[in-house]
């Protein structure tokens, strides 16, 4: 036991190098981004004058929509046609077509994009017919309307309302209660015989960093790329947390490509390798690090977001059963040091006890036999005042080792669950 602290300085010795050599061998990606360019002058401003008018009025028209769903006033037919007209060419239409997505709220426990159902918006509508409690009165409400500055895409202008949306009835199969919860609709504008109209194509959740500060959405403004194309294979990210915030990316030593992101935030397009992160007001980066398993996207105002690789399920259980092992059989064998340890200083004890007692017993005799006053024989030492330090690290080495071993059996029960899971998916 006497080599324990030794060790023990080493293995945080070779931690610490670990850690230094990790960060040294972070990868960075770095790409200039700008916002899409769009014409300028009077016209311009007359045109997003318009365009935000017609988007705050489309979505006073779901509100009314919602809400005259959810009236106990209208027959059936009435329902049917309303709901129809809200996504098929007419004067009253508001989505764009009946392919539009909506991340449903009309379940009470749906509060966020990590929680929740994408339906079509034909079957929200109905389903906002079929489970939510009809009135007489209002029930729905909008609140805290704020929109987007206009944004040029590629093929057409588009913006984003902001809002908190609030129900007040009942869903007559979920006891829970709603709550208000905070959404976003992207419509997209399209002249059509001279005037601009606006058309919902997404409603959804508001996610982290979709709000005001995320006004325009950033494109990679960097012309230049590789000469020849990325030699490897695209690999999925998944945002840690969430399960439908992916990136598809392929990398070499000195490009990556975002190829398809289901995250705004991330622009597509060629990022260039980099000595480090930039500083610059307009520059974007991409960090790998965990063996290239972790990928940490920081934005222009600093804002960073994780994302993690997706892995060969086989494998993962493969490496978990592994480590599972590995730390049991590590666990046992220090065990096993730790009894060896606690054995000698406990022979070693009993040695000690048994010489004292008996220069003990001759003391008491001798002083018998002369007649001689003077003090008591000395007293034994306890157990863990004879064995310190060497008691500490036993006792120390079999904490860190019974660790081992209840950590090492998670990771084998966390490799059974992840092996049904993975049984029960591929049998579907």
């Amino acid at each position: 036991m006497k080599y324990f602290f030794t060790l023990m300085l080493l293995g945080m010795w070779l931690l610490a190098s670990s850690a230094y050599a990790q960060k040294k061998s972070q990868k960075v990606y770095v790409a200039s981004v700008g916002n899409t360019k769009a014409p300028t002058g009077a016209q311009l401003k007359r045109r997003n004058d318009e365009i935000i008018f017609q988007a705050k009025n489309k979505v006073n028209n779901l509100l009314d929509l919602l809400n005259t769903l959810t009236s106990s006033s209208l027959t059936e037919s009435e329902r049917n046609s309303v709901t129809q007209n809200s996504y098929l060419p007419n004067q009253n239409q508001i989505f764009y077509n009946d392919g539009v997505v909506i991340e449903d709220d009309i379940d009470p426990r749906h509060i966020s994009s990590d929680n929740t159902a994408d339906l079509v918006v034909d079957r929200y509508l109905r389903n906002l017919d079929l489970f939510y409690t009809k009135a007489d009165t209002n029930t729905i409400f909008f609140s805290q309307v704020l929109t987007s500055a206009v944004i040029d895409g590629p093929e057409y202008p588009y913006i984003k309302v902001f809002f908190s949306s609030s129900f007040r009835g009942k869903h007559n199969q979920v006891e829970s209660a709603y709550q208000p919860v905070h959404r976003v609709a992207e419509l997209k504008a399209e002249l059509i015989d001279g005037k601009w109209r606006t058309f919902i194509t997404r409603l959804a959740f508001l996610r982290p960093g979709e709000g005001m500060a995320q006004l325009t959405k950033p494109t990679v403004t960097q012309e230049q790329g590789p000469s020849r194309s990325i030699n490897s294979k695209l690999i999925p990210f998944i945002k840690t947390g969430s399960a439908t915030d992916t990136l598809i990316i392929n990398w070499d030593s000195q490009w990556l490509k975002i190829a398809r992101a289901t995250n705004e935030v991330a622009p597509l397009g060629f990022y260039r390798r980099s000595t480090t992160t930039s500083d610059k007001q307009n520059d974007i980066s991409f960090t790998f690090s965990r063996n290239e398993k972790r990928l940490t996207f920081k934005q222009t105002d600093g804002v960073l977001t994780v994302f993690t690789k997706f892995e060969d399920p086989v494998k993962l259980i493969r490496r978990h059963r592994l480590s599972g092992w590995s730390q049991i059989a590590a666990g046992l064998l220090g065990l096993g040091a730790s009894y060896a340890g606690y054995s000698t200083l406990q022979n070693s004890y009993n040695d000690y006890t048994a010489k004292l007692t008996s220069l003990n017993a001759e003391y008491n005799l001798w002083k018998t036999l002369t007649q001689q006053s003077g003090g008591g024989p000395p007293t034994t030492l306890s157990f863990n005042d004879y064995s310190t330090p060497g008691i500490y690290g036993v006792y120390g080495g079999g904490a860190v080792s019974s660790g081992l071993i209840v950590n090492g059996i998670r990771q084998l029960l966390k490799a059974g669950k992840m092996k049904r899971q993975y049984s029960k998916l591929a049998t579907h």
